[in-house]
């Protein structure tokens, strides 16, 4: 049901307005009034709040941790009880000063890794590539005093001509005894690859000239090892490289550490911060004057009294208080609190996809608690599956996210429901109940029945489309609009004629008896025209095909009962083979995830739809009241 709301203004001592806002801020149940204009009373604070804010949360997110589900009010009364005593004008520089040294620490440490991981990799790329050269390096390492090896960016195209000049240098020089030139080429994945070279000794200070001439460039190894021969490089190369690995494992690690420490910490602290900044921000905005000021908001009547009596006990005469029913005229601001019992209270969850109901509207959540368990019910109807969902929903009850175990909720209530149509199909994985327990169905076998089940499902749908329509009389008449009464009237009493028609065909009573629907759908027009006009003829029409939709339930059924049928057939071909009974599981196990999750979407359509646009006023605005933020709730 919608809570019923109560206008509170609060005038306080100026003096003690931070210490007021705090309280009602803790205690949390009040919606405040959206305020306009400026930050009329900041002197600062709230800026420098806001940035000191930021910074916290970019600690976290350096951090890289991201546990806010799972962070405790332990975790944010820590930073209360650290930082809440503090004067006004010690807050932000204290806590800022606080800051600095692990902010320093954190920076060195992710400085650092990023350093030694840049390098490693520069390290472990320059490994590769001496590795592949490897074999030439051994070939020539017996004649390293009388030649040397260098590497070399070139194109694949210029070391043909750099080849050519490097032995017409040697020619010149009256080389011919050292024979051909040796050489090795790595291409690269694009443009130049690496060339490795083996010349004299005489020829080391002319080899760079020729090199600069055919647009060849030094290969150098890193800063290490640069004093090393290629060839000699290699071990060194995989010795620092080693070294590395060993030091960024252990920066990982202290990285880690402090994260699992420093982060809880660090998102309690933003959270108290946050507060903080909410509360500065209200500060700011109240109206106030040189002795006083005063907020006003919205706050549900179950908690008006102890709200009162927390607050005069704390402040006495220093507060003020003054509640009232809300006006017709702020109907429209009246912000909508859900409060329904434990049982339906997880079915609010459909709800949370459409804005609120307004403040005069109604609350489905029952209806939809009664109903969506039991139209899947009706579809997924299956023994067997049931008590799967069942072991299911028990585990999503233990589920730590709020919404995890309202669904666990709501599979619990859909799988009895699935169980007891199960025992009116007489279905258990099948006809495998059949087979084995002798189960027989209390009503029929819905693949036999089909057009009994059928017009079941339709005047379940009529039943629902009316209660729609009676919910969507009742809230025309208690809001005094009377076109909606009259418009939602008129499509009723067409709906009853209609259906008063198909009884008299049916029947064998008298056909003077046929002038009563006539009467009645003479009347439900005139109603629908003077309530909707031309609209409300549309809208009658469209009620007819609404109530006909809720033939879905009889075919989503009847395809997961023939499905199941299906994977029994495969153990009557296969036997209790290996094959069979493994086709048969896969046929099930898809039949049950599509009987689950078509029984869910099909159930929760046929509320969006045809129920909820009978009489669903989504005009209202969510109840947020001034209080602490919790999880990650921060981030919406």
């Amino acid at each position: 049901m919608i809570r019923s709301m109560m206008r509170l203004s609060v005038w306080g001592v100026r003096s003690r307005r931070q210490e007021i806002i705090s309280e009602l801020f803790s205690l949390g149940v009040l919606h405040l009034d959206e305020m306009e204009g400026g930050f009329r009373g900041d002197d600062g604070t709230l800026n420098e709040l806001r940035l000191l804010r930021g910074r916290v949360l970019g600690l976290v997110e350096a951090l890289g941790w991201d546990q806010w589900d799972g962070l405790k009010d332990s975790d944010v009364d820590q930073a209360v009880q650290l930082f809440s005593d503090l004067p006004p004008e010690e807050f932000v520089p204290e806590i800022s000063k606080s800051l600095e040294k692990f902010s320093t620490r954190l920076t060195n440490l992710q400085e650092g890794l990023a350093r030694d991981e840049d390098t490693a990799a520069k390290l472990k790329k320059s490994l590769d590539l001496l590795s592949r050269f490897s074999a030439f390096f051994q070939r020539w390492s017996d004649s390293s005093r009388e030649s040397f090896i260098t590497l070399w960016w070139i194109s694949p195209e210029k070391i043909a001509p750099f080849l050519a000049a490097v032995q017409n240098d040697l020619l010149s020089r009256g080389r011919e005894d050292f024979g051909g030139i040796d050489h090795h080429f790595v291409p690269g994945r694009e443009g130049p690859g690496i060339l490795s070279l083996r010349v004299p000794q005489a020829l080391a200070s002319g080899i760079s000239a020729i090199a600069v001439r055919e647009k060849a460039l030094p290969w150098r190894l890193p800063e290490c090892c640069d004093q090393e021969a290629p060839a000699a490089s290699i071990p060194s190369l995989k010795a620092f490289v080693d070294e590395l690995e060993i030091h960024i494992h252990s920066i990982k690690s202290d990285l880690s550490e402090n994260s699992e420490e420093w982060g809880p910490r660090l998102a309690g602290l933003f959270l108290f911060l946050d507060e903080k900044t909410e509360q500065a921000a209200v500060e700011a905005r109240i109206e106030t004057s040189d002795n006083f000021f005063v907020l006003s908001g919205w706050i549900p009547r179950d908690f008006l009294l102890a709200t009162e009596d927390t607050l005069k006990t704390k402040f006495g005469k220093d507060i003020l208080m003054k509640c009232r029913l809300p006006g017709k005229d702020e109907w429209k601001d009246v912000p909508t609190s859900l409060k329904n019992r434990p049982v339906f209270a997880p079915f609010e969850i459909f709800l949370k996809l459409l804005r609120p109901p307004s403040y005069t509207g109604f609350d489905p959540t029952t209806a939809v608690a009664v109903f969506f368990p039991f139209f899947s019910g009706i579809m997924i109807g299956d023994i067997g599956y049931g008590i799967i969902i069942f072991l299911l929903s028990l585990g999503l009850k233990r589920a730590k996210r709020p919404v995890l175990r309202d669904v666990g909720s709501i599979l619990l209530i859909v799988s009895l429901w699935s169980v007891l149509w199960g025992a009116v199909w007489g279905e258990f994985f099948g006809d495998i109940g059949h087979r084995l327990f002798h189960l027989r169905p209390l009503w029929l076998e819905r693949s036999e029945g089909v057009l009994p089940v059928m017009i079941f499902t339709i005047a379940l749908g009529a039943a629902h489309v009316v209660l729609g329509l009676l919910i969507g009389i009742w809230q025309g008449i208690k809001n005094r609009h009377a076109h909606v009464w009259i418009e939602k009237s008129g499509n009723l009493i067409i709906l009853g004629s209609l259906f008063g028609f198909l009884f008299l065909l049916m029947s064998e009573f008298p056909r003077g008896l046929f002038s009563i629907p006539v009467s009645f759908l003479v009347i439900g027009l005139a109603l629908l025209i003077a309530g909707g006009g031309i609209g409300g003829i549309i809208e009658a029409l469209g009620s007819i095909g609404n109530i006909i939709s809720y033939v879905r339930i009889a075919a989503i059924g009847l395809s997961s009962a023939i499905l199941a049928l299906v994977a029994s057939k495969f153990l009557d071909v296969f036997g209790l083979s290996i094959l069979g009974v493994f086709l048969a599981l896969m046929i099930h196990l898809l039949n049950f995830i599509l009987a689950v999750a078509g029984s869910g979407l099909h159930s929760a359509r046929l509320h969006y739809v045809e129920f909820f646009g009978k009489f669903y006023s989504d005009g209202g605005k969510n109840y947020t009241p001034f209080q602490r933020r919790s999880g990650s709730s921060w981030k919406k």
